[in-house]
């Protein structure tokens, strides 16, 4: 192929390519710290900041660097002080693909394993140098953008270190379809017949009006006219959206045996231009923005999993989602909120017919095909209100100013006062669903769209519900019998709220609190004490909860570590299963809460005693 043809051919320079590679190497030194992978010993400790000799598998080499300590065993690492030694000579460090080679040993990565993790590495690295060196807005310019807008300056999950790896995209598909690279798409649509397909959706829903619309009449009607001209019965039928690069991969050979035999058949594009959202497999509509959401399935590795669709999960969503929104939309606690749960209204399964069949086979063999449309956050949008990602939150723009700082200056409020309205909007409602209700969500920053006025946020609107909802042992008392089969039902032994300690403190709240305390010169003690404040506001206010408030107590001294970048780095983390990958719980950390309210029980006994001294 003549080199001409290849679009997108970027070639980032030796100081970018630099840049992205500390970036990523002091997330590595921070997040396998709190994972209790890496083990560096302390060299000195003073005026706040911590300095580390991390000793690799090669005598004559090791890695010094500073890091001020955080709540949570986290480090804010100092990425200029990364420093490699080789025979006592320092030098900057500036190859985290090198850092992972000379600890492969004492860290303990098997060498399968680490030559898959390096592609995601590597994968990741050309997404953040194209990041690097694209059109950051600042932060002042991303209190003016839209929701879309929003979407596409994010850079992936703070928690997982190979956060863009990819794997499976080419160079010419990172660039169609990542949401960084910010480029609109249009989706194939297949007719799927019924011996294979099934279509679920709620019970409100007719399944002729939502094709018609979700499609728009013409193109709907223009389906249905290709079917008959093949001699095909349209009633036999239902309608599949499909990923382009599903298609081209995946589609148009692992499943050309029903294509050949119109168990499926290839309709065409419709008309609607859809753009990718951070998950990279669910589509916000451009042309039609109050249309649902559309989910597709897409096979390739992707922050730990390979991103299909479950039929099984397909099967049971639209039921699931009725159950939870019934109980909670009856709640008058979330009507005065105005909290908002994106219903998954429909979706359709497909089976492959020979995958299907193999017992036990590696789940993404059976997800290869299948769709889901979940409402638009746009429908619950006042004229006066606008939305953004709660990931956003997070954002740091390239003058070290972060977006928070400019949220907090328009809205003209103090930092304190924002953040009791941010919590009152976003963690009460946590608690309200998971005490009131006994159901744990996935609340990180990508799964929860804040809706702000003025640079507040007013209430929150949660997606991506239902794939992820997990049931204490109340609720599984009120569980309809159809769903507990699908379901995940609560391991959680020890009665410890770890929905509320590793779902927000640990995945979203260490991050939060340290760009507060590194940034914004608000102390993350204060950050974590006015959580406590909220969290007793919500318990003094709901009395009738006491007995839940003891049996999943918030303020126990430690919960369990999880296990998210350990999740593929060891134990042949790359191995093939028949489910889903889940991240293991081990060692414990230290609570904020509980190390907070101990530092203010000592300070108030000093004080104390000092006084009755005194006298």
């Amino acid at each position: 192929m003549n080199i001409e043809t290849i679009p997108h051919i970027e070639v980032f320079t030796p100081q970018v390519w630099e840049k992205v590679n500390l970036n990523l190497l002091a997330k590595s030194l921070a997040e396998l710290m709190h994972e209790d992978v890496a083990k560096p010993v302390i060299t000195d400790s003073k005026d706040s900041i911590t300095h580390f000799k991390l000793i690799t598998d090669i005598p004559e080499v090791y890695y010094t660097f500073s890091a001020y300590p955080r709540l949570l065993e986290y480090y804010h690492v100092e990425k200029e002080s990364i420093q490699r030694w080789e025979n006592g000579i320092a030098s900057p460090a500036k190859d985290v693909l090198c850092f992972f080679m000379e600890l492969q040993k004492t860290f303990g990565i098997d060498s399968f394993t680490l030559a898959k993790y390096t592609e995601e590495l590597l994968n990741t690295l050309y997404a953040d140098a194209h990041l690097f060196t694209r059109e950051k807005l600042s932060a002042a310019e991303l209190t003016k953008a839209d929701y879309q807008t929003i979407e596409h300056q994010m850079e992936g999950h703070p928690w997982v270190i190979a956060n863009k790896g990819r794997v499976g995209f080419n160079n010419t598909d990172y660039h169609n379809y990542a949401p960084e690279s910010n480029k609109n798409t249009t989706l194939y649509w297949l007719a799927a017949h019924k011996k294979r397909a099934l279509f679920n959706s709620l019970e409100t829903i007719n399944f002729d009006d939502f094709y018609a619309e979700e499609l728009g009449a013409e193109v709907y009607k223009g389906f249905q006219e290709k079917l008959r001209s093949m001699k095909l019965a349209v009633e036999d039928y239902v309608f599949i959206p499909v990923h382009p690069w599903q298609l081209n991969n995946k589609i148009l050979l692992q499943f050309h045996q029903d294509l050949a035999n119109q168990y499926l058949v290839i309709l065409g594009k419709s008309d609607d231009v859809y753009s990718p959202q951070q998950s990279i497999r669910t589509f916000f509509n451009l042309s039609h923005p109050s249309k649902h959401y559309v989910k597709t399935a897409i096979s390739i590795l992707s922050t730990g999993n390979i991103r299909g669709l479950s039929p099984k999960q397909m099967d049971i969503a639209p039921r699931v989602t009725k159950w939870v929104k019934e109980m909670l939309d009856k709640d008058p606690y979330f009507e005065e909120k105005e909290v908002v749960l994106l219903g998954e209204v429909a979706t359709v399964s497909y089976r492959h017919p020979q995958y299907n069949t193999i017992a036990d086979s590696p789940y993404h063999y059976r997800e290869m095909l299948g769709a889901l449309w979940r409402e638009s956050a746009e429908k619950y949008r006042k004229p006066d209100e606008n939305l953004m990602t709660m990931a956003s939150l997070l954002y740091i723009d390239d003058n070290d100013r972060p977006f928070l700082q400019e949220l907090i200056n328009i809205s003209g409020l103090s930092t304190q006062n924002w953040l009791e309205q941010y919590l009152e909007a976003y963690l009460k409602p946590l608690l309200h669903i998971y005490y009131q209700h006994s159901l744990c969500v996935t609340p990180h920053g990508e799964n929860i769209i804040l809706v702000m006025k003025n640079g507040i946020p007013q209430r929150i609107i949660i997606k991506d519900f239902v794939d992820d909802i997990v049931l204490t042992e109340e609720a599984k008392l009120k569980l309809p019998d159809e769903l507990k089969e699908g379901l995940i039902q609560s391991s959680n032994k020890e009665n410890t709220p770890l929905f509320i300690l590793i779902g927000v403190f640990d995945a979203f709240f260490r991050y939060l609190s340290d760009i507060l305390h590194t940034h914004m010169d608000y102390d993350e003690y204060l950050f974590w004490k006015t959580v406590i404040g909220s969290i007793e506001e919500y318990q003094q206010d709901n009395p009738h909860l006491t007995d839940r408030f003891e049996k999943y107590n918030l303020f126990e001294p430690e919960f369990k570590r999880f296990y998210i970048n350990s999740l593929k780095l060891l134990n042949n983390g790359y191995a093939e299963q028949t489910g889903f990958a889940v991240p293991k719980k081990g060692s414990k950390l230290p609570n904020p809460l509980y190390v907070i309210r101990q530092y203010e029980m000592n300070e108030f006994t000093e004080i104390s005693e000092t006084i009755q001294h005194q006298s």
